[in-house]
């Protein structure tokens, strides 16, 4: 919407299509930039935040190997892949599995000490107990969400 308001008004100057396309060009990159871009610049500055910037062990092989399985990430297990429209480098993406795993570890540790994580038939205090672990975990999309709230231009910020 922003983009096609910038082409009319240049166009309302009296700029000819192909010079104002060219000018929509110029400016693209600094006002629009992919959303890959974006993603990427607004995660890292929140992997960067005191509680996630670590510096964390690495994940083992073992733990690598171990959340290929279906549902071994942190957070909920939808039935359905979680479906997004940027790419990441690989670089960022292990640093953010890193942390995510990291921070949620001890909190699915004592959900699974405690039978919370499989099942589902537990009792008022069992599902509070897990309710209150849970908001601890930081999945991946959780950090994503953060970063986007925290650090992308909201709408109308100039």
């Amino acid at each position: 919407m922003e983009k096609a308001e910038f082409l009319a008004s240049l166009r309302a100057e009296g700029k000819a299509g192909r010079e104002a396309r060219l000018e929509l060009a110029r400016v693209r990159a600094d006002w629009w930039p992919p959303l890959d871009v974006l993603v990427a610049g607004c995660l890292r500055q929140r992997l960067a935040e005191p509680d996630l910037a670590g510096p964390w062990e690495p994940l083992t092989e073992e733990e690598t190997l171990g959340m290929t399985l279906s549902g071994r990430w942190p957070g909920p297990a939808p039935r359905t892949p979680v479906r997004r429209s940027y790419e990441l480098p690989s670089s960022l993406v292990t640093e953010l599995r890193t942390a995510s795993w990291r921070m949620s570890e001890p909190s699915l540790l004592r959900m699974d000490r405690q039978g919370l994580l499989y099942g589902g038939h537990w009792s008022d205090s069992e599902a509070a107990e897990r309710e209150r672990l849970a908001q601890l975990i930081y999945s991946p999309a959780r950090i994503v969400r953060e970063a986007l709230e925290r650090y992308a231009r909201a709408e109308g910020d100039e």
